[in-house]
């Protein structure tokens, strides 16, 4: 990381793409596609390309609604096991209230 040792490096999945984010400053440093993590998987695990990029597409969706469920409901952020609930049944946390 060069000269700046103490900075930390999150890691962010958004639209799809993993990315490595150097904190304070937010720069993203690296980005991986579903097609590059599905690559990584395929030779290290020895799982097929198709089903790994099958899986992890799965779960940026399903990160994404659970990211979606806590930014549209600030005041009240669901309980972790309504969240579940409702992101299993493809529901929208609003949906679950009504």
């Amino acid at each position: 990381m060069g000269d700046n040792q103490d900075a930390s490096i999150k890691v962010v999945l958004e639209n799809g793409k993993l990315l490595l984010v150097r904190c304070p400053d937010e720069k993203t440093i690296c980005e991986f596609t579903l097609d590059d993590l599905a690559e990584i998987i395929e030779f290290r695990y020895a799982t097929p390309w198709n089903k790994s990029k099958d899986i992890l597409e799965k779960l940026a969706i399903i990160i994404n609604d659970i990211v979606d469920a806590y930014a549209n409901i600030p005041e009240r952020p669901p309980a972790k096991d309504d969240l579940m609930r409702a992101v299993k049944l493809r529901m929208s946390y609003s949906e679950k209230e009504t």
